[in-house]
Protein backbone atom coordinates (compact mmCIF):
# COMPACT_ATOMS: atom_id res chain seq x y z
CA UNK A 1 0.00 0.00 0.00
CA UNK A 2 1.52 3.13 -1.33
CA UNK A 3 1.60 6.85 0.54
CA UNK A 4 -1.15 8.04 -1.11
CA UNK A 5 -3.73 5.04 -0.25
CA UNK A 6 -2.44 4.94 3.32
CA UNK A 7 -3.28 9.51 3.68
CA UNK A 8 -6.43 8.47 2.17
CA UNK A 9 -7.46 5.55 4.59
CA UNK A 10 -6.25 8.07 6.87
CA UNK A 11 -8.30 11.62 6.27
CA UNK A 12 -11.43 9.10 5.91
CA UNK A 13 -11.09 7.76 9.57
CA UNK A 14 -10.41 11.22 10.42
CA UNK A 15 -14.11 12.25 8.42
CA UNK A 16 -16.03 9.53 9.97
CA UNK A 17 -15.14 10.23 12.99
CA UNK A 18 -15.71 14.21 12.89
CA UNK A 19 -18.93 12.91 11.14
CA UNK A 20 -19.98 10.99 13.70
CA UNK A 21 -19.42 13.07 16.44
CA UNK A 22 -21.40 15.49 14.51
CA UNK A 23 -24.22 13.59 14.11
CA UNK A 24 -24.36 12.20 17.05
CA UNK A 25 -24.10 15.74 19.09
CA UNK A 26 -26.79 16.84 16.72
CA UNK A 27 -29.73 14.02 17.31
CA UNK A 28 -29.19 14.82 20.85
CA UNK A 29 -29.38 18.74 20.16
CA UNK A 30 -32.24 17.76 18.67
CA UNK A 31 -33.89 15.88 21.42
CA UNK A 32 -32.88 18.67 24.18
CA UNK A 33 -32.61 21.85 21.88
CA UNK A 34 -32.43 23.99 25.13
CA UNK A 35 -29.74 21.63 26.51
CA UNK A 36 -27.82 22.04 23.53
CA UNK A 37 -27.65 26.34 23.84
CA UNK A 38 -23.49 26.99 24.15
CA UNK A 39 -22.25 29.50 26.10
CA UNK A 40 -23.38 33.03 23.98
CA UNK A 41 -21.94 36.33 25.31
CA UNK A 42 -24.39 38.10 23.79
CA UNK A 43 -27.49 36.08 24.36
CA UNK A 44 -26.54 34.09 27.13
CA UNK A 45 -30.62 32.51 27.60
CA UNK A 46 -31.36 33.15 24.07
CA UNK A 47 -33.47 31.09 21.68
CA UNK A 48 -31.61 27.61 20.88
CA UNK A 49 -30.78 26.58 17.44
CA UNK A 50 -33.69 26.21 15.42
CA UNK A 51 -35.04 22.59 14.25
CA UNK A 52 -33.84 23.59 10.38
CA UNK A 53 -30.65 24.87 11.10
CA UNK A 54 -30.01 21.32 13.40
CA UNK A 55 -30.89 19.08 10.65
CA UNK A 56 -28.70 20.72 8.24
CA UNK A 57 -25.85 20.17 10.57
CA UNK A 58 -26.96 16.48 11.17
CA UNK A 59 -27.33 16.15 7.32
CA UNK A 60 -24.05 17.73 7.07
CA UNK A 61 -22.45 15.42 9.86
CA UNK A 62 -23.79 12.46 7.56
CA UNK A 63 -22.25 13.95 4.58
CA UNK A 64 -18.80 13.60 6.32
CA UNK A 65 -19.56 10.21 7.75
CA UNK A 66 -20.32 8.82 4.41
CA UNK A 67 -17.41 10.53 2.69
CA UNK A 68 -15.35 9.06 5.45
CA UNK A 69 -16.77 5.58 5.07
CA UNK A 70 -16.07 5.33 1.12
CA UNK A 71 -12.86 6.56 1.51
CA UNK A 72 -11.89 4.09 4.02
CA UNK A 73 -13.75 1.54 2.25
CA UNK A 74 -12.92 2.32 -1.72
CA UNK A 75 -10.20 0.15 -3.21
CA UNK A 76 -7.22 1.65 -4.49
CA UNK A 77 -6.61 2.33 -8.18
CA UNK A 78 -2.98 2.02 -8.45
Amino acid sequence: MGFVARATRAIGYAASALGLGIVTFGLLAIADPQGAQLANDSSPFGPPSSLTQLLLHVSAGAALLALGVWLVARKSAV
